[in-house]
């Protein structure tokens, strides 16, 4: 019995003051009941996140309601040097047409330096083979065919980009000499455009004959692509001012002008009265767009643009085009927005680059 009486005696001193610290009485009390502590470590607080950028929507990307229109000129270096720049801007067109709803590339004029040299012209039909099936014209320019009236050959650039490499496709309206001058058809957003080209030296042929292909499409928005328009400061060349008499103020359904050869890129709108009442009937954007002259290096060393392309973004929800220049070769948006970039001898306005202005047709 005694045996069992200390047996119970231990079982309770187990339960009651086991988990009592090493320092307690050995025999509890009243006064020293065990106490059973619970100690919890501050909890580590979690790290702030960090701000994250948010995500700035690419310029190229076109939603509903906007088409994108790609615009080349003067590859004439990249042709020469054969240093791959060429071929990476179309690559780049191609792949990414879908995002950017690519409409038409229009390319302005010298497509080469030297016509005579086959070397270039292997380069920039290479080029323009990876957009074949994309739809896009080209204008003669003057290194293309020859830049004096007496020396004008335009037998390479038909045999490399006339009417034969066009004939078939689904945009392609009709030629005036084997290409010297063509015409495009195309369907984008809600409008339907006329692109018609005219290459280098204009003759009164030429004119007259694009002037009538304006006139055979009246409900169709009219764009002249040209290499010879404006010069540096904008104001019009002799063949500018040709075009612009013959051409462009007879046409009433023209509202866009393109071309390339001197060094800027910006627009001049123009208002048109055209049935003589004193009241502008049309506004025609005139534009340049050329960057083959751009970092200060010598002629023979420049890299030829460094690939920059210039992108109309016309949406028609908004009423508006947004313009903008990007190099797929440089990953890099709008050239002359560097400071540095401005003190280069031929340098223009980033403010020609990117922006946006209205649509001047009715839509």
């Amino acid at each position: 019995m005694k045996r069992h009486f200390l047996i119970l005696i231990s079982v309770l001193f187990l339960l009651c003051g086991g988990c009592a610290r090493t320092d307690a009485p050995a025999s509890p009390t009243a006064e020293s009941s065990p106490i059973v502590e619970l100690l919890l470590a501050d909890p580590t607080p979690s790290p702030t996140p960090m701000p994250t950028n948010t995500p700035i929507p690419d310029a190229l990307n076109a939603d509903s309601g906007q088409y994108t229109i790609a615009w080349i000129s003067d590859t004439q270096y990249y042709s020469r040097k054969n240093n791959g720049v060429f071929e990476c801007m179309t690559q780049f067109l191609r792949d990414n047409a879908d995002r950017m709803r690519l409409a038409y590339i229009v390319h302005t004029g010298d497509l080469v330096h030297n016509r005579d040299v086959p070397e270039q012209w292997a380069v920039a039909d290479r080029a323009m083979q990876i957009i074949d099936d994309l739809p896009n014209g080209v204008a003669a320019g003057n290194h293309d065919v020859g830049t004096k009236p007496e020396d004008c050959d335009y037998s390479y650039f038909s045999r490399y980009f006339g009417e034969s490499r066009y004939a078939g496709k689904s945009w392609y309206g009709g030629s005036f000499e084997d290409n010297r001058g063509h015409f495009d058809l195309i369907s984008a957003g809600n409008t339907e455009f006329l692109f018609v080209y005219l290459g280098y030296q204009v003759t009164q042929a030429g004119m007259d004959w694009a002037r009538e292909t304006f006139a055979a499409y009246p409900d169709r928005v009219g764009v002249l692509a040209v290499h010879d328009y404006f010069y540096h400061d904008l104001s019009l060349t002799e063949q500018g001012q040709l075009l612009y008499d013959n051409v462009v103020k007879p046409s009433k359904n023209l509202y866009l002008v393109m071309c390339g050869h001197r060094y800027n890129c910006d627009r001049v709108p123009v208002e048109l009265d055209d049935d003589g009442d004193g009241v502008p009937d049309r506004t025609v954007l005139q534009m340049i767009a050329n960057y083959q002259a751009i970092g200060d290096a010598a002629a023979a060393e420049r890299t030829g643009g460094d690939g920059y392309i210039h992108f109309l973004q016309v949406d028609e929800n908004a009423d508006v085009i947004r313009y903008i220049s990007y190099s797929p070769y440089m990953d890099d948006y709008v050239y002359f927005d560097e400071p540095a970039h401005q003190m280069e001898k031929y340098a223009f306005s980033a403010e020609g680059e990117q922006g946006q202005v209205p649509i001047p047709w009715p839509h």
